[in-house]
């Protein structure tokens, strides 16, 4: 059964590990970046708006006051023999305030404006509004309808006692300047923002809204059309207590609410999560090149880890190699290193001329599914040098010539008999390494050379059996050449 390769289990575990606790690091501070942009943006918002709003504020108080003063002034006049006197007065004011339009009528509607023009506004819809809440006197904004201009305009409603006791109304209208017109046109993105009242009812819509009044529009209420979780209990409370209110809408986005403070109103802005994004991407522009940055450099660390680590095995393996060729003995396996293994042959052979022996180097294999550091650990070499210290004799020379390569040397085999056999030995040897590691296939080849027929020294039998072992792995696995 063909095995998985896990070397790379080594380095892609840690990889992962170490990107999925990055992954989860820089979503974690982008949320927090994100936001405590978001709540800076909308703190600009919500200054800004409460800016626009002091304006208006003190349109509208000032306005009042005029208002007020001149109603105490209308107690001396009478509306018919004084009208004059009425129509200067009412001149003045507009002229000394934001008011765009003055007039007086009694309790049926019928009058005159400041340039003394009649009117009568009986029939207008918003007239039953004045009746209801002015008519025993006192001071206050209502809505008016039938509005086309591009500024929205609200009523400033004052009632009237004249010297001979009637009663009437003085009437003005003061523009209400479009917030989302001023800020939210250029400078901030919004789905909408309305001036309302506390009860809801809106003074002028937003950005591209149709507003109250326009033909086909009937007056509205802002609690007809709010998005999903923001409930009008809590908008009214802000607007009664003039607190601003900032808040997440889920599935939606955001809700500023900025209340007048003198009027009984506010400024409700909706902005969607799209919008958001949108304005704070700038402000999250530098966060975006560090995280950029960051999963850069920690490429290039890993990059010059992995570079490091094969500089690091290359010094360790020519250490190795090193320290293997001046060692007596292999520290992993036990047997002759190259170089002793090599002096121990010349000296046999030196000892007289009629000296003979058989050479065999047996390489080992891996098979297509194991990489060279799974086949040649440790373990493995030091179970594959007891195979061979049994299976060969006390007095011949067995050494590990390198990671993969190991020595035979039979001392006094030359007869053709003694050769054939030993080969046959050696071949059995082969095939029975197969089965040596238990769960892993592990194979070898051999190569054979005869002293003193292939050279005249070890280095010479030595050179000899490697060529020898080259032309059994081309042979095929398990197979020994001479």
């Amino acid at each position: 059964m063909k095995k998985i390769n896990r070397k790379h289990l080594r380095w892609f575990i840690p990889l992962i590990i170490y990107y999925i606790f990055m992954a989860i690091t820089l979503r974690t501070y982008w949320t927090y970046a994100y936001s405590r942009a978001v709540d800076a943006k909308e703190n600009e918002i919500a200054f800004d708006v409460e800016t626009a709003l002091d304006n208006i504020d003190f349109s509208v108080e000032s306005a009042t006051a005029r208002i007020v003063q001149i109603a105490e002034a209308f107690s001396l006049y009478t509306p018919i023999y004084n009208k004059n006197q009425i129509t200067l007065l009412l001149k003045n004011m507009v002229e000394e305030t934001d008011l765009s339009h003055a007039l007086v009528c009694d309790l049926d509607g019928v009058g005159y404006d400041m340039d003394g023009r009649d009117v009568n506004i009986g029939d207008e819809s918003y007239f039953d509004d004045v009746t209801a809440e002015y008519s025993r006197g006192g001071v206050g904004m209502i809505l008016p309808d039938g509005q086309t201009e591009m500024d929205s305009e609200i009523l400033i409603v004052c009632g009237l006692t004249y010297t001979d006791k009637t009663k009437g109304y003085l009437i003005t209208k003061i523009p209400i300047i479009h917030v989302s017109d001023q800020l939210f046109k250029d400078k901030y993105i919004a789905n909408r923002s309305d001036i309302v009242t506390i009860d809801g009812d809106i003074i002028s819509f937003g950005h591209g809204k149709k507003r109250s009044g326009e033909k086909g529009v009937t007056r509205q209420k802002l609690w007809n059309d709010l998005p999903a979780g923001i409930s009008k209990d809590t908008i009214k409370l802000s607007i009664s207590q003039k607190n601003v209110y900032m808040s997440d809408i889920p599935d939606y986005g955001y809700v500023i609410v900025v209340p007048f403070k003198n009027m009984a109103g506010a400024v409700v802005t909706f902005i969607t999560e799209n919008e958001m994004m949108q304005m704070v991407d700038q402000s999250l522009q530098p966060l975006r090149y560090a995280f950029l940055w960051s999963i850069v450099s920690s490429l290039l660390l890993v990059v010059m880890i992995y570079i490091a680590n094969v500089i690091s095995n290359y010094i360790e393996k020519r250490r190795f190699e090193k320290n293997f060729a001046e060692a007596e003995r292999d520290v992993v396996t036990g047997l002759m290193t190259r170089a002793s293994a090599t002096r121990a042959i010349d000296s046999y052979l030196s000892e007289n001329d009629d000296r003979r022996g058989l050479m065999f180097i047996i390489g080992l294999n891996k098979s297509d599914d194991e990489d060279k550091e799974d086949i040649f650990t440790g373990e493995r070499l030091k179970e594959f040098s007891r195979s061979l210290e049994r299976g060969f004799r006390a007095t011949d020379i067995l050494g590990r010539l390198s990671d993969k390569e190991f020595l035979v040397f039979l001392k006094d085999i030359h007869e053709e008999k003694d050769v054939r056999k030993q080969t046959d030995h050696m071949q059995m040897f082969l095939h029975d390494v197969k089965v040596t590691d238990g769960e892993r296939e592990l194979s070898a080849n051999a190569g054979a050379a005869l002293f003193p027929d292939s050279g005249k020294n070890a280095t010479d039998m030595l050179n000899a059996a490697e060529s020898a072992l080259l032309r059994s792995r081309e042979d095929g696995i398990g197979m020994l050449s001479f």
